[in-house]
């Protein structure tokens, strides 16, 4: 009728002794992949515990396990994360105390009068018009997790800026016509644009960045002789500076809060929006 073969006596006998034992004829259950045994755990402990940097390929050839077993073994049983490595700048005998002696050198100018108000901080910043933000400094908050995504669009329009400011002025910001700040369009804006109008002040001081394109040779002997023993930054022993920066310090400035408001005016710039659509 329904263009299929009956069920055999060997079936029919199968569900009778079935029915009997369990008064049900549904599929038992499965077992469970049984887990890796206690030795085969304590191996990959004693290859992480003699090599912390191993890696799991590593790890898998010389235990003779698959990758996969290995990998679930560290993140399942063991319950261990792996963490990269953080690159730092290395540090000789004497810099150690170089941090403290600055702070103190900068405390101590702090009291001098006129110092504070002839002071200029500078920093730069990119902005990409698509509203493409650091994802290392947006946090949402809560008690549990969003999943929140962050779409961007690659190769979007983004403008440099800088800028400086001190306890009266803010002077800028500077808008790069160049899509990268690189060491010879920084030291143009200093030659052309910050240099003219710091001299016309008398003792000022100015605060330099420390990344690779402001500390270029040339940068720095600009800075010595403009302004000679009246800035503050990474310096060689050929430099002139007011007070060297010490190796694997923050460099935080009030630009960094004048930024948040250069951000949202570019993101809201009519023209910005329609250079990112074109």
């Amino acid at each position: 009728m329904y263009d299929t073969e009956p069920p055999t006596d060997k079936a029919t006998r199968e569900w009778y002794t079935k029915f009997q034992q369990s008064v049900c004829l549904c599929a038992a259950k499965r077992t469970s992949r049984l887990g890796p045994s206690a030795e085969t755990v304590e191996r990959v402990r004693g290859t992480l515990v003699r090599s912390p940097k191993k890696s799991t390929h590593r790890a898998n050839r010389e235990l003779w396990m698959p990758q996969s077993s290995v990998w679930r073994i560290l993140r399942k049983r063991l319950r261990v994360e792996g963490y990269r490595l953080q690159p730092l700048q290395a540090l000789n005998p004497q810099d150690h105390n170089r941090p403290l002696h600055f702070c103190v050198d900068f405390q101590q100018r702090l009291e001098e009068d006129g110092f504070a108000k002839n002071l200029v901080f500078s920093d730069e910043a990119t902005f990409h018009v698509c509203g493409k933000a650091n994802r290392h400094n947006v946090r949402i908050w809560g008690t549990e997790n969003p999943h929140a995504p962050m779409e961007h669009v690659r190769h979007s329009s983004k403008v440099s800026v800088f800028c400086a400011v001190s306890s009266c002025k803010v002077y800028g910001p500077f808008f790069f016509a160049e899509s990268s700040v690189t060491g010879i369009n920084y030291l143009d804006v200093l030659q052309l644009w910050l240099m003219p109008q710091l001299q016309k002040i008398v003792r000022t001081s100015f605060s330099n960045k420390t990344e690779p394109r402001h500390t270029s040779i040339l940068t720095s002997v600009h800075t010595s002789a403009k302004l000679p023993g009246r800035w503050i930054g990474r310096a060689s022993h050929n430099d002139s500076p007011l007070l060297p920066w010490p190796p694997r310090s923050p460099y935080l400035t009030p630009c960094n809060f004048f930024y948040g408001v250069t951000s949202r005016i570019v993101c809201t710039c009519p023209l910005c929006h329609v250079i990112y659509h074109r």
